[in-house]
C-alpha cells in the first residue's frame, strides 16, 4: 500500500502568464489529518482542483490513493469525499431526496451511516435543502461526503462564511466523524485556530509556492522568535542560518528563526553582543504569518 494518500511533484498550474499554483511538492501520509493554509487567492483550491480531477495541471504530476486524478478520474472520486465552501445542493429537493440522488453514484454508499449521521447533525429529511441554515447545509454535505465510506476527505475552507458558534458546531462535528474513522483528511482552510484542534501535519502556501510543510508539533519546537536588545541601535547586517524575517524596533532587533537550537542563540551573542536576549514561543498563527510576510 502506498504510504502516501497524496503526492504531488512540482505540481504546476499556469493561467495565462500567472502561476495559481508553482512547482508545489506535497505528501500527505495516509490515517494523517493534513492541513493546508494559505491565504485567500494562495492557490489552495485550485490545488484541491487537481486533486479531484477537475483540472489538469500545467506540468508536475499528482497522484491520490496511487491513482492519477485525470487518467483514473472516476475511481478517484469513488474513494474521495469532498466537501466545499458554498456546497452546491439542489435546492428544491428534500433531504432525503439527495441523500438517495447521491447514493447512486458511489458502490460503497453505507445507507446506515447516512441516517446515523442525519439522526446526529438532527438533519429533517422531509425538509427541502434550501430551507435549510448555512450550518446545515454544511452538516448535509458533511454527511453526503462521509456516507461512501472515503478512504480520503477533502475538506476546502468548509466553515468560510459560518458564524463563530455555527463553525464551532461544525467542526465539533468533523472532530467526531475523525475520532471514529480514523482516515485521512485534507484540511484546507485559513482559519488557523480551527485547524489547530485536528491537525496534525500543516503546509503553508502562498502565491502558489510552498513555504513550509511539517508536524505541528515540531514546528512549534523549531520555529522560534529571538528578541535581542541593543545599547544603542541594532546593526543592519545580522545574519544567521535559518533566519526567516528581521524587524527592528528602536533599540529592539527581532528574528525568526526556522530552525532554533541554543547553539544559534549562544552564537547570536557572541558575534552581534546585545544586553539582553529573549526566546519567544510562537502560536500556529504566529508561524503562518511569519512565513506569508517574509520574501
Amino acid at each position: 500500500m502506498n504510504a502516501f494518500a497524496i503526492e504531488t511533484n512540482k505540481l504546476t498550474k499556469r493561467f495565462g502568464s500567472v502561476f495559481a499554483v508553482n512547482e508545489l511538492d506535497l505528501q500527505v501520509r495516509v490515517g494523517s489529518v493534513f492541513g493546508f493554509l494559505g491565504r485567500n487567492g494562495a492557490g489552495k483550491t485550485t490545488t484541491i482542483k487537481t486533486l479531484l480531477g477537475l483540472i489538469k495541471p500545467t506540468s508536475g504530476s499528482v497522484h491520490v490513493l496511487g491513482m492519477d486524478p485525470i487518467k483514473d478520474g472516476i475511481e478517484v472520486k469513488q474513494r474521495v469525499g469532498y466537501v466545499a465552501e458554498n456546497q452546491k445542493m439542489y435546492d428544491w429537493m428534500k433531504v432525503k431526496e439527495i441523500i438517495r440522488f447521491t447514493s447512486g453514484f458511489y458502490r460503497d454508499w453505507d445507507a446506515a451511516i447516512a441516517a446515523d449521521f442525519c439522526k446526529r447533525f438532527e438533519l429533517n429529511p422531509s425538509a427541502k435543502v434550501g430551507s435549510l441554515s448555512k450550518g446545515q447545509q454544511m452538516r448535509l454535505a458533511l454527511m453526503l461526503a462521509l456516507s461512501s465510506r472515503p478512504q480520503l476527505l477533502i475538506l476546502d475552507d468548509p466553515t468560510m462564511g459560518l458564524d463563530p458558534i455555527t463553525r464551532k458546531e461544525f467542526l465539533n462535528d468533523i472532530v467526531m466523524a475523525l475520532q471514529e474513522e480514523g482516515r485521512t483528511v485534507f484540511f484546507s482552510t485559513h482559519i488557523l485556530s480551527e485547524l489547530e484542534r485536528v491537525a496534525d501535519t500543516v503546509a503553508i502556501i502562498d502565491r502558489g509556492k510552498l513555504k513550509v510543510a511539517g508536524e505541528i508539533d515540531l514546528l512549534k519546537t523549531t520555529v522560534k522568535s529571538v528578541r535581542l536588545t541593543f545599547e544603542n541601535s541594532p546593526p543592519n547586517d545580522i545574519l544567521i542560518d535559518g533566519l526567516l524575517r528581521v524587524q527592528s524596533d528602536g533599540r529592539d532587533c527581532l528574528l525568526t528563526l526556522t530552525d532554533f537550537s541554543e547553539d544559534k542563540l549562544g552564537q547570536l551573542k557572541q558575534r552581534y553582543q546585545p544586553m539582553r536576549a529573549e526566546v519567544c514561543n510562537l502560536s500556529l498563527d504566529e508561524i503562518f504569518a511569519e512565513y506569508v510576510l517574509s520574501r
